[in-house]
């Protein structure tokens, strides 16, 4: 099996909700021993107003001083963080990837970016010609993919029509986002699958959120259906954000990066990710943020293999 990638989410999709906001210092310290790790990717920051999300109001400081070696994802929802992206991608050189959220139900894509489908994929359209033509890669994460916490399932056509819709605008990176942990590993691999044998020039990316515990074996569902991109943070925070109008889910949070990859690893896939590396990062996340995260392996250590048989 070909090495998969990897994308670590802290510092946007993680901090996205985080009550305090954090020193561009402490970013760079994180982004640095992320990048230390050897991930393949990081969501580093996102182009959003400042007054709506101060976690983001040092974009372009912090992108500017980045040196590392991994490719930079970013976010942004509308046309004119599109092109102020790609204006600063002109002068800091480094920004690979945009993400644009995009709901499967209407009735979340209403509540998140109080846009309905048809006004939203006039917007998408636009930002994927500004990021296409300002050479940056766009991708577009089709959200609630298995289920809406306010309009229920989800069916597996109606996110196969966003996906095609998406690949007739030019789209080849298409995240498929669980976003209240209502999938379970039986349908992640049954949709996946379809896709992947239907779209084979497109890199689908597992995006799965860990409500209800079943984040890890839903990664490992996507990527027995043959994805090779996949989400995951630090400490395992983040996750929807709690200003959506999103009826009652408990808590969220995005899988836990440092069990993800210590469990991957053990099972002899290949991340490229030193897990040594990214406990040091996590427990520097849990350092600056002050407090104890989520991930287990931070408490019981990773597993050392026997350096001599049993007697």
């Amino acid at each position: 099996m070909a090495q998969l990638k990897f994308c670590e989410l802290f510092l946007r999709d993680g901090l996205q909700g985080w009550p305090e906001v954090l020193s561009t210092d402490s970013k760079l310290q994180l982004l640095e021993a992320i990048d230390r790790s050897g991930v393949a990717e990081i969501d580093v920051t996102s182009f959003v107003p400042s007054h709506v999300v101060p976690q983001f109001a040092d974009a372009v400081e912090l992108l500017q001083a980045y040196r590392g070696q991994a490719e930079v994802r970013v976010l942004t929802v509308n046309q004119k963080g599109a092109q102020r992206l790609v204006e600063v991608h002109k002068e800091a050189g480094n920004i690979t990837t945009c993400g644009m959220p995009f709901s499967a139900s209407e009735a979340h894509n209403l509540a998140n970016l109080r846009c309905d489908h048809a006004t939203h994929k006039q917007r998408i359209a636009d930002m994927v010609d500004i990021l296409s033509s300002g050479g940056v890669k766009p991708m577009v994460c089709v959200a609630t993919a298995w289920g809406c916490p306010i309009a229920g399932d989800i069916s597996a056509d109606q996110v196969l029509q966003h996906v095609d819709w998406l690949h007739g605008l030019g789209v080849r990176n298409i995240m498929l986002g669980d976003t209240t942990g209502m999938a379970d590993p039986a349908r992640v691999k049954s949709l996946f699958q379809q896709l992947v044998s239907q779209y084979r020039n497109v890199d689908f990316i597992a995006h799965f959120h860990d409500n209800r515990g079943a984040g890890v074996a839903n990664v490992l569902a996507a990527i027995d259906a043959g994805v090779n991109c996949i989400d995951g943070c630090l400490g395992g925070i983040g996750g929807e954000p709690a200003s959506v109008e999103q009826g009652e889910v408990g808590d969220s949070g995005n899988v836990v990066s440092e069990d993800l990859i210590a469990l991957l690893e053990r099972m002899g896939l290949n991340t490229g990710v030193n897990s040594e590396a990214l406990m040091a990062a996590g427990k520097l996340a849990e350092k600056i943020l002050g407090r104890r995260l989520f991930s287990k392996v931070q408490r019981s250590g990773l597993i050392r293999s026997l350096q001599s048989p049993l007697r």
